[in-house]
């Protein structure tokens, strides 16, 4: 079995349940013959570029565990389906590669929960916390390093 990550983009006009059908059809054709480890939904998203006369998609993103021959069918099945506006689909057995994927989702989740506000009930700042104008920007600014004189250069 090898591991693969397939993201396809479909038609932003079909709603929730023409998503949900969609995903479900892709879903079940990976499941004949491997496993699905995580399905993540991107929601809607505007595109690069428009393709087919279509300017928004819903993205969906999913990593499983399959025989080689399930990429190919689902390839087959995303050619014949007119809701589908994109599809790629990548091998990702590489342990470095996985291993590069681990840290970058621990790296947003880190950030994801260092951007959350503590929640102190009262509306009040607790004893850690200082009032800030604008969260997220730092207090100091970063200034430019100060010019570096050799005691040489100066005596001559």
């Amino acid at each position: 079995m090898n591991q693969y990550e397939t993201t396809f983009i479909v038609d932003a006009q079909l709603k929730e349940e023409g998503w949900d059908s969609e995903i479900a059809k892709y879903s079940g054709i990976i499941n004949q013959n491997g496993a699905i480890k995580q399905i993540d939904r991107w929601g809607v998203r505007r595109l690069a570029y428009e393709i087919q006369k279509q300017t928004h998609g819903y993205y969906v993103h999913v990593i499983y565990e399959s025989a080689p021959s399930v990429p190919r069918e689902l390839e087959r099945q995303f050619q014949l389906d007119e809701h589908c506006i994109r599809h790629l689909t990548v091998k990702a057995d590489n342990p470095r590669y996985i291993e590069e994927m681990n840290k970058a989702k621990a790296r947003q989740a880190a950030a994801e929960s260092a951007l959350s506000l503590p929640d102190t009930g009262s509306g009040e700042l607790g004893p850690d916390e200082k009032r800030r104008p604008f969260a997220g920007i730092p207090d100091d600014p970063e200034t430019e390093p100060e010019d570096i004189v050799d005691d040489e250069q100066e005596s001559v």
